[in-house]
């Protein structure tokens, strides 16, 4: 039994300790709520940008996982909560000396904007200052004498993130030309890339400074949302969707976690978003 830390305890990292309770470790969540995370899941209450919050953690550590979500959408907000909030985190475990700390990144991080195919390796220059500070934050991570291992996330949906469905039902439109790429992961595969992760940290197995997590198939925007209201049937008119010429034009390679034997869940939007619709009650 290992005991985890999971800063940041809300829909991914709430999930994952659960299911890392289940699995049979000892499991804290630290929050800034005092609302209960799981069964099992020992809260701290504490808020990462305010280091005193941080004195009480437990006696011995042996994973943390900062899976911390901004409150505020703003420069200060993210680099409050990123930057400043691991770097707070990283000083308050370093007399634990866990054998790994990881990072739920974005793929914010990449610049490319022109359908690239983007991996690991890729130069990371990014221009928004959620990419620049998600960037800082990796570099901190992995510039620090803990082992650290930064996990980029690419759009996730799932369970109360309907907001591609929404756009889907009121006849939300994007040209198919000039392709508009796209990148997404469900919810319950961020939280098995993650337990991957921590598996295999806990088995002491090399790992990587850096992983990219999003599924087998990045895709259109034009064919995921003409494939939705397909699938929903009872949608308005078609409308531009204006917001479609400002997103991230990519497409995010997984090879490398696929490498390390993650198998997704839900390969492919159709099969993840086809679950959401029908527990919706939309097909």
């Amino acid at each position: 039994m290992a005991r985890i830390l999971v800063v940041g305890a809300g829909d991914i990292g709430g999930h994952l300790a659960e299911k890392l309770v289940s699995s049979g470790h000892q499991v804290w969540g630290l929050r800034r709520s005092d609302k209960p995370i799981a069964t099992g899941v020992e809260l701290i209450r504490a808020d990462v940008a305010d280091p005193e919050t941080l004195l009480d953690l437990p006696d011995a550590i042996d994973i943390v996982v900062y899976s911390v979500a901004s409150p505020v959408f703003s420069k200060e907000g993210y680099h409050t909560y990123y930057y400043k909030g691991l770097r707070n985190v990283l000083r308050a475990v370093k007399p634990l000396n866990p054998k790994r700390v990881f990072f739920v990144s974005s793929s914010s991080v990449y610049h490319q904007m022109d359908g690239e195919w983007v991996d690991e390796s890729s130069d990371t220059q990014p221009a928004s200052f959620a990419g620049k500070e998600m960037l800082a934050a990796e570099q901190a991570l992995l510039k620090d004498k803990l082992p650290g291992t930064v996990v980029r996330l690419t759009g996730i949906y799932g369970p109360g993130r309907n907001r591609m469905i929404e756009q889907a039902k009121k006849g939300s439109h994007c040209d198919p030309e000039p392709p508009v790429w796209t990148n997404r992961i469900h919810r319950d595969d961020c939280v098995g890339v993650l337990q991957l992760l921590v598996d295999k940290a806990l088995s002491d197995e090399p790992l990587d400074d850096v992983y990219l997590a999003t599924d087998d198939e990045p895709a259109t925007l034009y064919d995921v949302l003409e494939w939705m209201k397909d699938r929903i049937g009872d949608v308005e008119d078609d409308h531009d969707l204006p917001e479609a010429t400002r997103r991230a034009n990519r497409r995010c390679n997984n090879q490398k976690i696929k490498a390390l034997g993650y198998r997704f869940r839900y390969p492919d939007y159709r099969q993840g978003y086809d679950k959401q619709l029908t527990d919706m009650g939309l097909v």
